[in-house]
């Protein structure tokens, strides 16, 4: 398995006071939603820097997956990543994700 591997998809408005999120949306498509009006507050749904940031974290993906080695399955760990609208990004903590190992036992590894 990929030593990196990045799920992007869905759209939210990036204004505090405002709710609005469409998760169906997959990240082949974020071009139709550049730069488009939110439909509940008019904001902008997802910049140019942002995308940007988007496919900038994809390539690096890319690259770094070319040098390193799989890693095995069950070693597997999970974030999440918000962006603001001007390229920034807010990182969450890194979590090990609970998978079967080849005896059907469940195994958590701790990642510090």
């Amino acid at each position: 398995m990929q030593a990196i591997k990045m799920n992007i998809g869905g759209i939210k408005c990036d204004n505090k006071e405002c709710d609005f999120n469409y998760m169906a949306v997959k990240f082949e498509d974020y071009t139709d939603w550049l730069n488009k009006p939110c439909p509940k507050c008019g904001s902008n749904l997802l910049t140019e820097k942002d995308y940007f940031a988007v496919k900038a974290m994809f390539d690096i993906t890319a690259m770094i997956n070319e040098t390193v080695p799989d890693v095995p399955d069950e070693e597997l760990c999970k974030m999440s990543v918000d962006f603001h609208g001007d390229g920034g990004a807010t990182f969450s903590e890194i979590w090990p994700v609970r998978r079967r190992n080849n005896l059907g036992t469940l195994k958590l590894h701790n990642i510090n």
